[in-house]
C-alpha cells in the first residue's frame, strides 16, 4: 500500500478530505495619517452637554472618536453605511464627505437632532448622499448597510444584536463604548483623550454551522467522501472532518464575513507538513484551495464541498 497506506492512516484526518498532509503525499506517491483628516470638514464637537428635547444629556462625538470609527470600519466609496444612534449627523456627514462613502443614513430618536442633522449635511454640501430619519432604533431596516455605526446604551445594543448579525456577511459594525454580549468583539481600540473611549469591531460572518459533503479525487482514480460538520457561535468555530467512520478535528478556524480558513502542521515519516485552507462560502457552496507544504515540495488543490439541506445551522449553534 505504500505511501498512501501509510499517511491515509496517519494523516489527522484532513489529509481524507484532500485539505491534508496525505493528499499531497498521494500524489507525491504518483489608513495611517488618513484618519486625522477624517472629520476636519465636520463641525467640531464642543465639550460641554447640550440638552435636546430629550431625557438624557446628549454629548456629541469628538473628532477624534469620529475619525477612528471610520478608520476602524475601512469606510470606501463603495460602503453605504448606517447609523444608529447618529445624533447630530457629524459621524454620517463624515463618512460620506471625508471618508468618501457612496451614501449615509443617519437613525435617530430625538427630532431635534434629526432636523440639525439635516441641516448640518446641507451646509456641509452632502444633502444629497447623507440621509437622516427619525426612527425607533429597533424597527430600523439596515438590511442595504455594508458598514453600521452604533452609538447606544448597553441595553439598546443588546436588543440589536440579532437586527446586526442577520445582516449580509462581511457587513463591517463599530460600536462606541456597547459591546454585544457574547458576540465577542473583532477588534477593541481606546481612544486617548480625557475621556478615552472604546470602540468595538465586529465583520458579520457567514452562516457555517451544519454538515458539508465532498468528495476527494486521487491521482490513482480512486475517490473519497467527506464530511465536514461546524458548529458556531458568532464568528467562534469549531470542526471536524468525517471520512471513512472516523472523526478528525479541524484546528485553526478562522471565519471573517464569508471567508473560511484553517491550517495545521504535522509529522509524517519524519517530514514536518503544513496545510493551509483558504476559501469563501458562496451560498450553500465551500469553495477554496489547499495550500501543503511537505519538505521542499509544494502544491495547491481545488476544494469544494456543498452544504447539506437537512442540517443548516444558525450563529448561535
Amino acid at each position: 500500500m505504500g505511501v498512501e497506506a501509510v499517511t491515509l492512516r496517519k494523516a489527522i484526518g484532513l489529509g481524507a478530505l484532500g485539505l491534508g498532509v496525505s493528499m499531497s503525499f498521494v500524489l507525491l506517491g504518483g489608513m495611517g495619517d488618513r484618519a486625522m483628516t477624517i472629520a476636519q470638514s465636520v463641525p467640531s464637537s464642543t465639550a460641554t452637554p447640550t440638552q435636546v428635547q430629550s431625557n438624557r444629556a446628549y454629548v456629541p462625538l469628538s473628532d477624534a472618536v469620529i475619525a477612528e470609527m471610520l478608520k476602524l470600519a475601512g469606510v470606501t466609496r463603495d460602503d453605504v453605511v448606517y447609523g444608529l444612534g447618529s445624533g447630530d449627523g457629524r459621524l454620517a456627514i463624515a463618512a460620506v464627505k471625508n471618508a468618501g462613502a457612496r451614501r449615509s443614513v443617519g437613525i435617530e430618536t430625538n427630532p431635534a437632532l434629526v432636523q440639525a442633522s439635516q441641516t448640518n449635511a446641507q451646509q456641509a454640501g452632502v444633502g444629497d448622499r447623507a440621509q437622516f430619519l427619525q426612527q425607533d432604533l429597533l424597527q430600523a431596516d439596515v438590511r442595504e448597510a455594508t458598514v453600521v455605526t452604533l452609538d447606544a446604551s448597553s441595553e439598546t445594543a443588546l436588543k440589536l444584536r440579532s437586527k446586526l448579525s442577520s445582516l449580509k456577511p462581511g457587513t463591517r459594525i463599530v460600536s462606541r463604548t456597547a459591546a454585544l454580549g457574547d458576540w465577542k468583539p473583532d477588534k477593541t481600540i481606546t481612544v486617548p483623550g480625557t475621556a478615552p473611549q472604546m470602540l468595538y469591531y465586529w465583520v458579520v460572518p457567514e452562516r457555517l454551522a451544519g454538515d458539508w459533503q465532498g468528495r476527494v479525487e486521487y491521482a490513482s482514480g480512486r475517490s473519497q467522501s467527506y464530511t465536514l460538520r461546524f458548529t458556531q457561535q458568532f464568528q467562534q468555530v469549531k470542526g471536524e472532518a468525517i471520512a471513512d467512520g472516523k472523526k478528525y478535528t479541524i484546528p485553526n478556524i478562522a471565519l471573517t464575513g464569508d471567508r473560511l480558513t484553517f491550517s495545521r502542521s504535522e509529522t509524517i515519516q519524519g517530514q514536518q507538513g503544513v496545510i493551509q485552507f483558504d476559501g469563501r462560502v458562496e451560498g450553500n457552496t465551500l469553495k477554496g484551495t489547499a495550500g501543503i507544504k511537505w519538505g521542499i515540495l509544494a502544491r495547491n488543490f481545488p476544494i469544494m464541498a456543498q452544504r447539506s439541506p437537512t442540517l443548516q445551522g444558525s450563529l448561535m449553534q
